[in-house]
């Protein structure tokens, strides 16, 4: 067996059991999914899943920094662009990311698992919705840097930004509710970085 084989196969018997524990996850929930259920899944021993992960919440936790690091919906924006363009992408990055539905399905998982573990909440806030708005600041910080908008508390401007992409259209995706006519990700998006555009203008 080659250096190489032996290097990759780990690697990839790693995101074998990522991918498997990720569907185990969304379709019965954390609490229902057992590691007999995610090793059969994956096609590997219970041992080969425990000498990856200590335990459960580990797994939990790596799946979803592995859907985080796969995401590539805050890679670098063309630096050239102006704050217009450049948050008109960033918003259709963000909302396709959210509007998806297995991401709904792994917020709607997360949410029923939080007051019975709050450590879960915690390692999903940090490995997706914190990490995703410290991205966004970064970009309000290369905005500012460039003269191209006024900024002061980058995170801040981030946490608006996001809230103001999320409002209703999120919440009615969310709960499965139709759109009031007219309503659009467009529109939404346009309005959320107009607003940003205005409120902090260099």
């Amino acid at each position: 067996m080659s250096d190489s084989s032996r290097c990759h196969r780990p690697s990839a018997k790693r995101e074998a059991i990522l991918d498997a524990a990720g569907s185990v996850f969304l379709e019965v929930g954390y609490a229902a999914a057992s590691m007999d259920t995610v090793a059969n899944r994956a096609g590997v021993s219970k041992a080969t899943i425990y000498a990856h992960f200590t335990d459960k919440d580990d797994l939990f936790r790596a799946v979803i920094r592995m859907r985080c690091e796969r995401n590539m919906t805050f890679a670098a924006v063309d630096n050239t662009l102006d704050a217009r363009a450049t948050l008109t992408i960033i918003g259709q990055r963000l909302l396709g990311l959210l509007l998806q539905p297995e991401t709904l399905a792994m917020f709607r998982l997360v949410t029923a698992e939080a007051h019975r573990q709050p450590d879960l909440a915690r390692a999903f806030y940090e490995s997706g919705p914190g990490t995703g708005k410290g991205q966004i600041a970064q970009v309000f910080v290369d905005l500012g840097r460039r003269g191209l908008l006024s900024v002061d508390d980058a995170w801040q401007m981030a946490d608006l930004f996001i809230g103001m992409l999320r409002t209703d259209l999120f919440m009615r995706t969310l709960l499965g509710l139709p759109q009031p006519e007219g309503r659009t990700v467009d529109k939404a998006i346009s309005a959320a970085v107009e607003t940003m555009l205005r409120a902090f203008a260099p």
